[in-house]
């Protein structure tokens, strides 16, 4: 609305109406509201309704700037083409994705997942899901992430048996897991790596602010919790850091895997409690190998360095406009 020049009282109410009719489906078999769809995890398709909304008002709607008491009923009166071009988008969309889960599609959905994932993995397969992971976090879901913490789970057991019954790291049947790769190297700091970031904005930013929320979100950061970080720079949706955010896990799980096939340090095959500090994943992954935990230091500071060219960019971006609002 604000690229357009137009203002409109009602176009916030209409995208929250939008969206709240889009996604008002009950938990099957029960009179319970599914709720998944109002938390952070569906932040992009927050966006998306509300541009889409924005854009239609902006387009069919009309500026009543005389009306100083904001008088609600006559702005909705001379908005109410638009208003009613949204809300029907809106039903539309309920409708076909009610009918997707009353023929129980996500349900075959999540079977043909679950078929993939009791089967054994590929060190490519591994990579991709990573990919595809950490792009989507950038995009603002994070449903993804839930799936490839928990695929391949199989693999997972049959080496951490092998650890308790031969009482050794070593020689497990399947060293390079993506649960290993991706949890043990790939998210130190959270997805996208961004312990690192942390470091690299706090040394390098020339912005008071960017620094202030680097600082502030430094502690969950390093338990792995990096969504005050994410949001707040930002870096969802970002075009500077898409690179780094989406190649610096992979990154880490390439140097990660290097290590283990060279025998540095033995594979990651015991599990790590959520919330614990990404930098020791690997110490506690691989039974209290120190040698594990000087090379994930070393892992952080090419992540750091990974990251700093493009601190120094978004430097000079925001710079350039705020030149361009003098």
């Amino acid at each position: 609305m604000r690229h357009y020049g137009k203002n409109s009282n009602i176009v916030g109410v209409a995208s929250v109406a939008s969206y709240i009719l889009m996604f008002i489906h009950t938990i099957r078999n029960t009179q319970q509201y599914e709720m998944n769809y109002y938390n952070a995890t569906w932040f992009i398709f927050g966006i998306i309704v509300g541009y889409f909304v924005g854009w239609v008002f902006a387009k069919f709607g009309h500026d009543i700037p005389e009306i100083k008491d904001r008088d609600l009923v006559k702005t909705i009166i001379v908005n109410i083409k638009p208003l009613l071009i949204v809300l029907a988008c809106a039903l539309v969309i309920h409708l076909g994705f009610a009918t997707y889960r009353q023929y129980q599609m996500d349900r075959i959905v999540a079977q043909s997942v679950s078929t993939v994932a009791n089967q054994h993995s590929s060190y490519g397969l591994s990579i991709l899901i990573s990919l595809i992971t950490t792009f989507t976090i950038w995009l603002g879901y994070a449903g993804t992430l839930n799936f490839s913490s928990n695929i391949f789970g199989n693999e997972s057991i049959a080496n951490l048996s092998y650890a308790l019954s031969h009482k050794t790291p070593w020689n497990i049947p399947y060293p390079y897991t993506l649960q290993s790769l991706f949890n043990g190297f790939g998210g130190i700091g959270g997805v996208g790596a961004t312990l690192a970031l942390v470091i690299a904005l706090i040394l390098f930013s020339n912005k008071k602010q960017k620094r202030a929320i680097a600082m502030r979100s430094s502690v969950p950061v390093f338990f792995n919790v990096n969504f005050s970080l994410v949001v707040g720079i930002p870096t969802i949706l970002n075009p500077i850091y898409v690179i780094t955010f989406v190649l610096s896990p992979i990154v880490n799980m390439l140097l990660g895997s290097i290590a283990i096939w060279i025998k540095l340090f033995p594979p990651l095959v015991y599990p790590v409690p959520d919330g614990t500090p990404g930098i020791l994943a690997p110490l506690m992954g691989t039974g209290g190998n120190v040698v594990a935990l000087i090379y994930t230091i070393f892992i952080l500071i090419v992540d750091v360095l990974i990251y700093v060219p493009f601190v120094k960019l978004d430097n000079q971006v925001a710079n350039k406009y705020e030149a361009s609002l003098k």
